[in-house]
């Protein structure tokens, strides 16, 4: 099984010798002959691809239908592409331009303006209520709930929708008196402000001293055969300064810094390094700071980051001391930023 670099240099490759046979096809024959190539070399990405038939440069996307575990590799694939002569490339369905639209299955119609949302809080991310402004025949009440998953990817766009949208509940009235319902097609710039202006995520780097907030999480001793055992407790503490930058999609991975703290000299030494980590990272903005962890005997610091090889560009004076020979580094990646909000929503 050839790794995930190999795959995508060999689809690329295959691709670029192609392109000229792929650009004298129709569109829709052009778009499935891509996505057979696609398939050959890599799964849970699709092509797509928007133009005319005579066009001599079409607009065309990588997609992974909203399946963020395939993001980190439809990010890969878009970051490896060459240049190419008759395609335009980017990643991710993007916001359609056009809100106001109908789709049809099966016979049933149904507009965006018929789709009503309201918005709420689900942890960090934004909740999405939906009812329907018309009588739906209970026959096709699932069509409806399935056109209305495609509407919203469309009129949101794959990242956000998938990323930023929690819960998402239909409704035949909402358990909040005073929500504000908006037609799907006009949602756009009402779920901008909602993000901005009510979870306070601005996408502005937070300048100045940070504010942080602590609380202490005991874990086990509950259970009665555990009634014995002593308490293990963590000290977490939150950076609350992060929250404007969270989901932003160039600070997708979080970047964990663990160390090994046996007295309070040493806690005292990864402190000053985590502190040390994120002063390198939020110079630039290559990364912040978002919480740290202080736990059975170690320390860990998580940092969300854009580029994991930059970030440890970054910080490699800082690896290379001595008081990091016992550093455990890792990197998931994390969008929704799950992690900090385990915490900061306390």
């Amino acid at each position: 099984m050839e790794s995930s670099t190999a795959a995508i240099t060999a689809f690329w490759r295959e691709f670029a010798d192609t392109e000229a046979a792929l650009h004298a096809m129709p569109l829709r024959e052009r778009v499935e002959e891509g996505n057979v190539l696609l398939e050959r070399h890599l799964e849970g990405l699709a092509l797509e691809m928007s133009g005319g038939d005579g066009d001599a440069v079409v607009d065309m996307i990588v997609t992974a239908h909203g399946s963020i575990e395939c993001f980190p590799l439809l990010m890969q694939v878009v970051a490896a592409a060459p240049r190419l002569q008759h395609h335009t490339l980017r990643a991710f369905r993007e916001r359609t331009q056009q809100p106001d639209f109908p789709i049809g299955m099966d016979g049933f119609e149904l507009s965006t303006s018929e789709v009503l949302i309201a918005c709420s809080q689900d942890d960090g991310q934004a909740a999405l209520e939906i009812r329907f402004g018309r009588e739906i025949p209970q026959d096709f009440q699932d069509h409806a709930r399935n056109m209305a998953f495609i509407m919203i990817d469309h009129v949101l766009g794959e990242y956000d929708f998938a990323v930023k949208v929690g819960a998402v509940d239909f409704v035949d009235e909402s358990a909040d008196p005073d929500a504000e319902w908006t037609p799907l097609s006009l949602l756009p710039p009402v779920f901008d402000r909602y993000w901005s202006e009510t979870l306070g995520r601005t996408g502005d780097f937070p300048s100045g001293e940070h504010v942080w907030g602590g609380m202490t999480l005991a874990f086990g001793g509950s259970d009665d055969e555990d009634a014995g055992e002593p308490q293990d407790t963590a000290l977490v503490m939150v950076n609350r300064s992060a929250n404007p930058v969270a989901m932003r999609a160039d600070l997708a991975y979080a970047l964990t810094l663990d160390i090994p703290v046996g007295d309070r000299d040493e806690l005292q030494v990864a402190q000053d390094l985590h502190d040390q980590a994120a002063t390198l990272l939020e110079l630039s903005q290559l990364g912040i700071l978002a919480y740290t962890m202080t736990r059975s005997g170690r320390r860990k610091a998580v940092y969300y980051v854009g580029d994991e090889q930059l970030a440890k560009q970054a910080l490699a004076p800082l690896l290379l001391r001595d008081e990091a020979a016992s550093l455990e580094t890792t990197t998931s990646f994390d969008p929704a930023w799950s992690g900090y909000f385990e915490f900061a929503i306390h």
